[in-house]
């Protein structure tokens, strides 16, 4: 985040996509290999498509999920990481560490309005948590100010 809000400030925003398109690949890269490490772990073999016939393979292919893979890479993914692009010029990565630790939060409250879920205890004492330590964070960052140089604590003005 530290980079993306330096990188952002500096940009055009007719370059954003091609940062976009970096942060995907990035993702895409990260994802298919973590993938390929747990299925090496596990010793699992995801598919065994030597065993399959071709009208077997063509029912895998239109059984796929695709709309909902095409939803989450275009709009959950790349989207996403160009608002937060955009947003990275006006807001400092301090604050958008913030509002990513809070998504847990959101998301589950989302689900109580749009869906009617209902949080247990665990679910609001962790709620409880994540609000009370971003509070935190913004509470004590615009008391304290770190001088890197001297290793000590000042207060703002």
């Amino acid at each position: 985040m530290l980079r993306t809000e330096h990188i952002s400030r500096k940009m055009k925003k007719e370059n954003f996509l091609a940062l976009v398109g970096c942060q995907v690949v990035v993702v895409a890269v990260v994802s298919a290999v973590s993938f390929i490490i747990k299925c090496f772990l596990q010793n699992v073999v995801p598919w065994n498509l030597k065993s399959r016939t071709p009208t077997e393979l063509s029912s895998m292919m239109l059984s796929f999920p695709w709309l909902a893979i095409l939803y989450t890479g275009i709009i959950a993914t790349t989207f996403c990481l160009w608002a937060e692009i955009v947003a990275m010029r006006d807001v400092s990565a301090t604050e958008t560490a913030i509002i990513y630790g809070l998504e847990p939060v959101w998301g589950a409250t989302f689900a109580w309005a749009i869906h009617g879920e209902r949080w247990g205890i665990t679910g609001l004492i962790g709620a409880i948590f994540i609000i009370a330590g971003s509070l935190m964070v913004q509470v004590l960052g615009s008391f304290l100010d770190i001088d890197v140089s001297e290793d000590s604590y000042q207060m703002n003005s």
